[in-house]
């Protein structure tokens, strides 16, 4: 039984369709070059904000110190997933993704609230700027290592 001319093409364009989203959430194609997190990408003010959006959308699932438990422990972040990545990486997660029974429904930048409060947990120093709530701007910041105390 001969398969219809063209149906193989159609088939691999649509899987290709269906996976781009997916390789955009996990940062897939991103180059991972820019200024690394430690130079401070993100407001003291900014990371207090997020703390209170944290113990509201987050913690029920993270834990109140971000230690885990229904939700992965995001202190310290797991650096295989994270490390070396662009912030649009973990941004791209939590903006599509969380909290995971409302996905996608706080504000852009509350999301960018909630990841500069989790980047200070980590231990990240705080800068002059704000943390941009723009997925294409986030590309511009690597996640590097956090400095030593």
């Amino acid at each position: 039984m001969q398969r219809p001319r063209g149906v193989g093409a159609a088939a691999v364009l649509l899987v290709g369709v269906m996976l781009a989203p997916v390789s955009l959430v996990l940062g897939e194609g991103e180059d991972g070059s820019g200024a690394p997190v430690s130079s401070g990408v993100f407001t003291a003010e900014q990371a207090e904000a997020g703390r209170e959006a944290f113990a509201e959308h987050c913690a029920r699932c993270h834990g109140a110190e971000l230690e885990g438990g229904f939700g992965p422990t995001l202190v310290p972040l797991d650096r295989d997933q994270f490390g070396d990545r662009p912030l649009s990486h973990p941004f791209g997660i939590i903006t599509t993704e969380m909290p995971f029974d409302a996905p996608g429904s706080l504000e852009a930048d509350v999301y960018a609230e909630i990841l500069a409060f989790i980047l200070s947990e980590n231990g990240y120093p705080s800068g002059p700027e704000p943390l941009p709530a723009d997925r294409e701007r986030l590309t511009e910041f690597v996640l590097d290592d956090p400095p030593a105390e």
